[in-house]
């Protein structure tokens, strides 16, 4: 029994090495394959490691700016302290070296001696570490063409520091299009909180994206009301600073010239102030203005001036400040007043100076009866006697375009009340016109031509507004609108048409009367005498 036993066993375990040696050869090829895989992850975790540490020894940049016809500033901070050199060049080889051996953390290195109007190469080197090839254009001759770009309004939508997709896609686009500046008009994160962490996330998230741009164009930025912490009760600016190198930081407000243009840079978001632009920087655009000998003059302030939604509570939250700042840049001839704010596109002419609403770099869209409401940057190309507007969809399809110097007719604008809107009797509409008319009239419902723009009636219902405008040389423009009132103080009746005539009886309705009565008579008399 016990040999039988151990027979068995014997038997039992010969058959059980036969199959681990039989699953073995079957699977081997698998078993390899897996451990090639394994071999290969751990190559491919090996390479990332390697670029990581090149990746992490660049925490920003390498960015260019302050870019004139003969200079420029290369910027990028590093991961500890290191010297700093940029192999510079007309092409891919970077021939040229500037350097500072000054050990630090962030790296600005300024080349100098550059020609006018010239495409340079440049890398950017620390502690023997390279980083990839970029390029940039040096300003051109003043008065010939160059190309801006202007994006703004691209914060996130909701509690998050996470910029919106649409902004990274035009980010690529803007590359692409290889411009000679980029304006922006605010508002690049959701907030500025009590967080320093969460702000240095929010922040880094943003310039992740514009250096992608930064590399190769200047980039100047306006500040918006998400940007400044203000809504903590505290000025927090530190973060705006450290995202771009501008001119006279650390102001929110400066100016520079570019090719002959003469850019201005406001801060529309002073604490206290918001939405104005008066006291101490009131008095620096004035002499700043009045000091330049620049033909073209571009300003830049995140807020509008002529607001499609944020109504109130832009820089026409004081009219008569606001008159007084578009007299100011129509008397120095400015050119463009450029904004963000609502998040939109718009471009509207006041007496002969644009104002270019341009506020749809990422965050939400604002529908507005007015519309614009489409992501975009606005495309525009700049010479002494040529200026084209192009606002460019997500799409890359044309959203608007506009030319200067521009003939034609006057256009004649509306803000305030939009078209077919209802509001209270006596509201008054704002009325705008591309140049100043050689006559204009406007007429309520019809009537009477005025000089003078009056509210809206005081009667309940309909009522439509024709405004008619002349220019230089005689051609006559001409918008209607339509309100419906409410509110009316006055009660209103419904009256129907009267017949025309002077007020005498028709013979040929006397007559028929007359004959009708005469046959009832008779009838009458007939059934009398019957009885």
């Amino acid at each position: 029994m016990i040999e039988v036993l151990n027979g068995t066993v014997v038997y039992l375990l010969r058959r059980t090495w036969m199959t681990i040696i039989l699953l073995t050869f079957l699977f081997s090829p698998i078993m390899f394959n897996f451990g090639g895989h394994v071999s290969k992850d751990t190559a491919e975790t090996q390479r990332y490691s390697v670029v990581s540490s090149v990746d992490s020894l660049f925490l920003r940049g390498p960015t260019v700016n302050l870019v004139t016809n003969h200079s420029a500033l290369i910027f990028w901070k590093t991961d500890g302290m290191t010297n700093a050199s940029v192999r510079y060049g007309l092409n891919e080889s970077v021939m040229e070296v500037a350097e500072n051996s000054t050990l630090d953390t962030e790296h600005r290195v300024n080349l100098d001696g550059l020609s006018t109007d010239t495409k340079y190469y440049y890398k950017v080197i620390s502690n023997g570490t390279e980083s990839s090839v970029y390029s940039f254009l040096t300003a051109p001759a003043d008065g010939d063409e160059f190309k801006v770009i202007i994006v703004g309004d691209n914060r996130p939508s909701s509690d998050s520091v996470i910029q919106p997709a649409q902004f990274e896609q035009l980010a690529q686009m803007i590359a692409q299009e290889q411009p000679h500046l980029v304006l922006m008009t605010g508002d690049y994160v959701l907030q500025v909180t009590e967080d320093h962490a969460q702000n240095l996330e929010a922040w880094e998230a943003f310039t992740n994206i514009t250096d992608t741009i930064g590399h190769y164009t200047p980039i100047y930025a306006t500040i918006g009301n998400h940007d400044t912490g203000a809504r903590t009760g505290i000025l927090r600016l530190e973060y705006f600073f450290d995202a771009f190198e501008q001119f006279d930081e650390p102001s929110t407000y400066f100016a520079f010239d570019y090719a002959g243009v003469h850019f201005v840079i406001l801060n529309t978001e002073e604490m206290g102030l918001e939405g104005r632009i008066t006291g101490a920087q009131y008095t620096w655009l004035v002499n700043d203005l009045e000091s330049t000998d620049c033909d073209m003059k571009v300003i830049v302030g995140h807020r509008p001036m002529y607001p499609l939604s944020h109504i109130g509570d832009s820089i026409d939250s004081e009219p008569e400040e606001r008159a007084a700042l578009q007299e100011l840049f129509e008397s120095n001839n400015v050119t463009m007043f450029v904004s963000g704010h609502d998040h939109l596109f718009n471009r509207m002419t006041v007496n002969g100076m644009v104002h270019i609403i341009s506020g749809g770099g990422g965050a939400p869209p604002y529908n507005t009866p007015w519309g614009g409401a489409f992501y975009h940057y606005v495309r525009t190309e700049m010479s002494h006697d040529l200026v084209n507007i192009t606002a460019v969809k997500l799409d890359g399809s044309v959203g608007h375009h506009y030319q200067l110097p521009y003939d034609g007719p006057i256009e004649i604008s509306l803000r305030v009340l939009a078209n077919t809107s209802t509001k209270r009797v006596g509201s008054m509409p704002e009325i705008y016109f591309s140049e100043i008319p050689q006559e204009k009239y406007y007429s309520w419902d019809m009537g009477t031509n005025l000089t003078t723009l009056t509210g809206i009636p005081n009667e309940n219902g309909l009522h439509t507004l024709d405004v008619y405008a002349k220019n230089s040389d005689d051609v006559w423009s001409h918008e209607r609108y339509v309100f419906t009132a409410v509110g009316a103080t006055t009660s209103t009746t419904t009256t129907t048409s009267q017949p025309t005539g002077d007020g005498s009886i028709d013979p040929l309705f006397l007559f028929g009367a007359i004959s009708i009565a005469g046959v009832t008579a008779v009838v009458v008399i007939i059934m009398i005498r019957r009885r």
